[in-house]
């Protein structure tokens, strides 16, 4: 994702998203024929780098089209991508009994290869210095007093040299970890409590209540600001976590729990990208927040190995615990953030190198 930021940052998201459509379906196709889990983890991981490319640049592309909707947009994005592994689902499995696994990669492979492309055709960035129509930046922070944004355009470079994106980095990971440490075991720990029943509602809850808490908490932190919402949303998913380590046996009561912790976990993706649009600018969007969204990848790693030691060595509960204690230490963290300023020499440098680009341009 941060390669392909950098390349839709300077040449715009359109060739770079038609190349993620290719790389996805090719890398399903071909996953189709591996006759190893080698080869598989080879051409899966392949067409997955499509899939980065794809969602990063959709997500860059929102932050710049929308400045004063930001979360809006995002969290619209964020509904599509975590609701199509939702709606498609049935359609894989059934593909999957009635003809084989093979048959599903190779459709699906085709169907990504050839909507894709094509509706990447359509990606555009939007001219720069463009604002909405009647969108006014100072009369809108003048209203929305919770909205607080940097008036600068960071690079990477930049931003990495700012302690809020370090905070911003850790809190991303903390509470990716948290979630997807535990997200496949809150089910089989519902039917270890004799919630059988519960257990398979949980199974069509938990999707549902991720993708709606990502729409609704977007739009929610458009007025509320980002961090204040970062804190109400992780902080609940935390206690939430810690409830269910903890709870009696009352299937309603587990269902809630689940619900609520999908519900303010799942909008960590919605509340991030406009976040780092806010703090450092659109114009470098696409690279900056593709490099912050190298935690989700620590946090994957974490939640495949440092979990499971966890649950090997303690249990569900205790890890329950530490997960749910994760996402209210990036709660407290969020409380701490406040947009970067640059330093004089930055700002000289930023005037200078877009001069240098507009001399060019003439």
């Amino acid at each position: 994702m941060f390669v392909a930021g950098r390349i839709a940052d300077r040449y715009g998201p359109r060739l770079i998203s038609m190349l993620g459509g290719i790389i996805t379906g090719i890398g399903y196709i071909t996953s189709a024929f591996a006759n190893s889990l080698p080869l598989l983890y080879l051409t899966y991981g392949f067409g997955s780098i499509g899939v980065g490319i794809i969602y990063g640049t959709a997500i860059s592309t929102a932050v710049k089209w929308f400045p004063d909707k930001r979360g809006l947009a995002t969290g619209i994005i964020e509904i599509g991508f975590g609701g199509g592994s939702f709606a498609l689902s049935p359609l894989i499995q059934y593909i999957i009994t009635s003809v084989s696994y093979s048959a599903a990669f190779i459709y699906m492979g085709i169907a990504q290869l050839i909507v894709i492309t094509l509706l990447a055709f359509f990606f555009a960035y939007p001219p720069p210095q463009w604002l909405p129509k009647g969108f006014n930046p100072q009369e809108y922070e003048r209203k929305r007093r919770m909205i607080k944004r940097s008036k600068n355009d960071f690079s990477v470079s930049q931003m990495v040299k700012t302690w809020q994106w370090w905070v911003i980095y850790i809190s991303f990971f903390l509470i990716t970890g948290s979630g997807l440490s535990i997200i496949g075991h809150l089910i089989p720990y519902g039917r270890s409590l004799g919630f059988s029943i519960a257990a398979v509602i949980a199974v069509f809850l938990f999707p549902f209540a991720n993708g709606l808490g990502r729409f609704v908490m977007g739009t929610v932190s458009d007025y509320l600001g980002r961090p204040y919402t970062m804190t109400l949303s992780f902080g609940i998913s935390g206690i939430s976590m810690l409830s269910v380590a903890f709870i009696p046996k009352i299937a309603p009561l587990y269902l809630t729990l689940i619900f609520l912790t999908a519900f303010t976990w799942g909008p960590l993706f919605s509340l991030f990208p406009p976040l780092v649009g806010d703090y450092y600018g659109p114009k470098h969007s696409g690279a900056n927040y593709g490099l912050t969204y190298t935690a989700k990848a620590l946090a994957g790693i974490f939640a495949g190995y440092g979990a499971s030691i966890l649950f090997t060595s303690y249990g569900i509960k205790e890890t329950l615990v530490i997960t749910g204690l994760m996402a209210i230490v990036s709660a407290i963290l969020a409380l701490t953030l406040r947009p970067p300023k640059m330093t004089t020499a930055q700002i000289v440098s930023a005037e200078s190198q877009r001069d240098s680009v507009e001399s060019k341009t003439k």
